[in-house]
Order: structure tokens, then sequence, then C-alpha cells
């Protein structure tokens, strides 16, 4: 997209997420600009802010950026560019890949499934995956449904090859999680770090695992992506409405002060996912998603190789 500015225009991190299909990727092209070793074939200085600021410059600078403007025609002032909707280019050819990504999660939707009663549980597996750059571990603690102690856990590190973008967040994560399956027994529920239908497409990464690895699952996520706190569920319990629909519950455990966000992902019903949630939550969040946190970041920081090792978790 960048490359295809001409000299003289300059345009915005946005208008580059859009060309791309959703403006929600604007962080993830400032990312890419910062990362950007060709400065020759695609020109970042012509990536500005909104408001016209320069930005960050990996060539040299903010200085070096607005000099470089300047030597192509660009005006700029106080480290701002001057007319920026006379210079903004805006006219990106473009397959506007995260359109299709979006739609494939509306497709994937409607495969999504909630029975009636409640369903056979043995084991809850809390997932989590902790990053090193674009180096990740991907980590299932298995926890026993019934005792509530942890029986095991399985380690997956590979690289990520999709980036960062919100609510796309299934599409960086689970071919990541995927080799962690093999090695989990038959009725067990994922817990997945995330939202599931607590999403704008209602579509979290917890939603799309379950449709994808036909698996029940489970999200828990630490803030409120969408939605508005409605009335109350239960003692501790508020729930979270879109559209005029409940999509999950904020969840204060006694005690503490934040809550967390649940919503089902796929294969289970809302009052069995609040009742296995609360059953783990002897901590703000709960044991099985807390336990392979905890073992993720323990590898991300240790570079381990894909092992298996006894674990204590505090």
């Amino acid at each position: 997209m960048v490359s295809q500015v001409p000299i003289g225009c300059v345009t915005t991190y946005g208008e580059v997420a859009r060309a791309l299909g959703d403006v929600v990727a604007s962080r993830f092209v400032g990312l890419a600009m910062s990362r950007n070793d060709d400065i020759v074939r695609v020109p970042c200085r012509r990536v500005v802010q909104s408001d016209g600021r320069l930005g960050g410059y990996t060539g040299g600078g903010s200085q070096k950026k607005g000099a470089l403007l300047k030597s192509e025609g660009v005006r700029v002032e106080d480290g701002k560019v001057v007319d920026l909707d006379q210079l903004l280019f805006t006219d990106f050819v473009s397959d506007r890949p995260l359109e299709g990504l979006r739609s494939r999660q509306k497709g994937l939707r409607l495969l999504a499934k909630i029975p009636k009663g409640e369903i056979d549980i043995d084991y809850v597996a809390g997932v989590d995956v902790a990053y090193r750059g674009e180096h990740a571990f991907a980590v299932a603690a298995l926890f026993d449904y019934r005792s509530g102690e942890m029986t095991d856990h399985v380690i997956h590190e590979g690289d990520a090859v999709f980036p960062y973008v919100p609510t796309y967040l299934a599409f960086r994560e689970l071919p990541l999680v995927l080799p962690l399956l093999k090695d989990l027994p038959k009725k067990t529920v994922l817990m997945y770090d995330g939202n599931g239908i607590l999403h704008p497409e209602g579509m979290g990464i917890a939603t799309h695992a379950g449709v994808a690895f036909r698996m029940p699952t489970i999200g828990v996520a630490k803030s409120l992506l969408c939605g508005k706190r409605g009335g109350l569920r239960g003692e501790g319990v508020a729930q979270i409405s879109l559209h005029g629909r409940v999509v999950g519950f904020e969840l204060v455990g006694a005690g503490r002060s934040k809550p967390v966000y649940v919503s089902i992902g796929d294969g289970i019903g809302q009052r069995q996912t609040l009742d296995i949630v609360r059953r783990f939550s002897e901590h703000r969040i709960p044991e099985p998603t807390r336990a392979a946190h905890i073992i993720a970041e323990r590898l991300s920081r240790e570079q381990a190789t894909n092992s298996r090792f006894a674990v204590i978790v505090p």
C-alpha cells in the first residue's frame, strides 16, 4: 500500500488501514512502518498521523522525515503537514484482505451452536499465548473439573505468521493453538484468555476456536471490548448487552475490585459457562487461564524449547 503513495503526496496510518480493509488496523500499520527496512521501495516517510503530525520515522526521526517530505514538495511547518486534505493520497489499489477475513468470521459465526442443556465435562483447559517478538509460546493448562487441580500442561512453540490486529486475534493465535489439541482428553472445555460472542461480530477467539476445533469453549477477557453493562444477574455478576442481546457477563469475585468479562464461545450455554468460571475463580483470573499465562510467560522469558517440565503454579 505504502509503495503506491507518489512523490508530493502523503497518506495516513488510518487510510492505509482502510485500504487493508479495516481502520482498526491503524496501529498495526504504524508498527509495520516502524519496522520498515526498505525506505526506498516503501516510502514510510509519506505516512503521517490523521491530523497531519509527522509521527515517528526509523530513517532518522521526525526532523529527518520532515526534511525528506520538504524535498519532495510537501509543505511542513512545526512538525505538521500543511494542507493535508489537498495532499492526501487515498486511491490505493488493494484486494482489502481484512474485509475477506471479516466475511469469514461472519460465515463461521453461523456455525456456532449453543446446546439446550448442560454438557458433560471432565477437564477444563486454559489456553494462552505469550510472545517474544513474533516468536510465540502456546500453552494449554489442563485442570480436572471435579477436583479443581491442574493435572498436566502441553506446549507448542512457533512463529506467528499473522500480525496483531484487534478483533482479528483468532487468525494470529489459532494456528499456534491447534497443535495443543492432540494431547487433550475428551470432554474438555477450552477456556481462552479472550472473548467469545462478546465481540463486535459475535466471533471472538473463543467462538472462532470452538467452531474451528469443534470443541466447547469459553472466553474470559480482562477488559470490555464492546457492549454495555446492564442489569445484575446475581451477586458480583452484571449482564453485558450488545444490540439488545445479552452476550456476556461482568464478573467480580469476592474481595476483588477488577472484573473479568465472561462469554460463551461455542458448544456450551451461558449458565454453565458462568458456573465453570466461578468454580475456578480463586483469583481474579480463573485458574486454568492463569496457569497457562504463567507458564507461557515463563517460556517466553527463558526462550525455552518445546518440552514438558514440572511447574509449580503459585
